[in-house]
């Protein structure tokens, strides 16, 4: 923590023209610019620990425990209609078998940085930034893994009224361990707008957005190629006191080409529909909530047809499911009742069960992280994939810091087993600090 905080301190005093606090503030991260403006200070801690048992339901994966460290600070300048600002990140990982992933580690690096202009309707954003919409299902930041996903590109933004429009033409950032080396991933890109009406009454609206996503070198179960995908999607959002409610649905369209002499390109037909709805009880003991989670993601029907039915969510949050990031959004259909509760003013708990099954029996399970990757020998299987049971609780510990524990267990089922899969465990401590 001491680090963190002396290190966004040392960022603000090489700063020209810094006088006294913009104002009385718990956190102390505002300074005011002589001449107008002001610079704002941030920085964050994040330690994981993390064990599975076994890691990809044991198929080619086995016992495995690690920890990982994610440290960010910032500093973001505004004056008149103009911000910039510059987050750089260490990240750490400590004992996973086999060595780090490919979001595990990396040496002091740019996380964002960006110049930003807006005026009474319009802004843009130019630079490495991240980007998150809707509920994350297709475009997040992925928080769960320790890099956090950024774009390299520009977005501007129309606002009036109740009604937002953005355009967008991004890169994922291609992350690598050393310091400074982080590129755009020049094999994938995003482009499209979206679009998000805001009602009277706060927590309405509707989402409706068009995404153009493309990667070199995709692989599914049946093809792998370089993938076009187009996506037209809806969401509808709702919340009451009582009540809330959450329901989108995603048509794609694009094709696979494939790579390998004499093979033509695939068709990409591809849908998911997807909801989280629920009730609450506010003035009862604990606040509880019972809510069901509905998802259909589309699988590929006939691997030797000219059609590829995969659907793919692209950029979606890890913890689609539950923090143990199991099972992708493709090819499944699942139905998850939870039970949330709030025993405290700072604890929150939700308990949960996840029933899963394949869309389509001929394609295989898919599991994180993103892009997709098929679980091997899946394809074909029976389509009863498993359940899950899920246990996830945050506590709020004071203004600087968060607990969190999660817990999970899933039980194989018979397309799994066929595979050679067998029942896992899953648990993680997180303990974050915000400055």
């Amino acid at each position: 923590m001491f680090v963190l905080r002396v290190l966004s301190l040392a960022v603000a005093a090489a700063l020209p023209s810094l006088a006294v606090a913009c104002a009385p503030d718990a956190t102390g991260r505002c300074i005011a610019l002589d001449g107008g403006g002001e610079a704002q200070l941030d920085a964050s801690l994040r330690l994981r620990g993390m064990y599975y048992d076994p890691t990809r339901f044991g198929i080619q994966g086995r016992e495995d425990g690690y920890g990982l460290l994610r440290a960010l600070s910032s500093v973001a300048i505004r004056r008149d209609r103009w911000e910039g600002m510059v987050q750089l990140g260490v990240h750490a990982e400590q004992g996973r078998d086999g060595g780090p992933g490919g979001t595990d580690r990396g040496a002091l690096d740019l996380q964002q940085g960006y110049v930003r202009w807006h005026g009474d309707h319009l802004s843009w954003q130019l630079g490495r930034q991240e980007a998150a919409y809707g509920s994350s299902r297709l475009l997040s930041v992925r928080d769960g893994p320790n890099i956090r996903l950024a774009f390299d590109g520009v977005r501007a933004r129309w606002q009036q009224g109740g009604l937002t429009l953005d355009a967008m033409a991004l890169r994922p950032v291609d992350n690598r361990m050393g310091a400074f080396d982080d590129r755009s991933d020049r094999g994938q890109y995003l482009l499209g707008g979206y679009a998000t009406w805001q009602g009277a009454r706060a927590g309405n609206g509707l989402d409706l957005y068009l995404l153009d996503y493309g990667r070199d070198g995709a692989r599914f179960a049946s093809a792998s190629g370089d993938e076009r995908r187009t996506s037209l999607g809806t969401r509808w959002f709702a919340r009451h006191p009582r009540w809330d409610a959450n329901i989108e649905a995603v048509a794609q369209r694009g094709t696979l080409a494939r790579r390998q002499g004499g093979q033509g390109d695939l068709a990409i037909r591809a849908w998911t529909l997807a909801s989280d709805s629920g009730v609450r009880w506010p003035d009862a003991p604990w606040q509880p909530r019972i809510g069901v989670k509905l998802d259909i993601a589309s699988g590929d029907r006939n691997a030797s047809d000219e059609r590829l039915g995969t659907f793919n969510a692209m950029y979606p949050k890890s913890a689609y499911f539950s923090e143990a990031s199991l099972l992708a959004p493709a090819n499944l259909m699942d139905v998850q009742p939870t039970l949330t509760l709030a025993p405290h003013a700072n604890v929150s708990t939700e308990l949960g069960v996840q029933l899963a099954w394949k869309h389509q029996r001929s394609d295989a399970i898919y599991t994180t992280p993103a892009p997709l990757a098929a679980v091997p020998g899946t394809a074909g299987t029976p389509r009863r994939i498993g359940q899950q049971y899920k246990w996830e609780t945050s506590w709020q510990a004071s203004n600087h810091w968060t607990w969190k524990g999660q817990l999970a267990w899933f039980e194989a089922g018979p397309g799994l087993r066929a595979a050679g899969g067998r029942d896992s465990l899953f648990a993680s401590v997180v303990g974050a600090w915000q400055w």
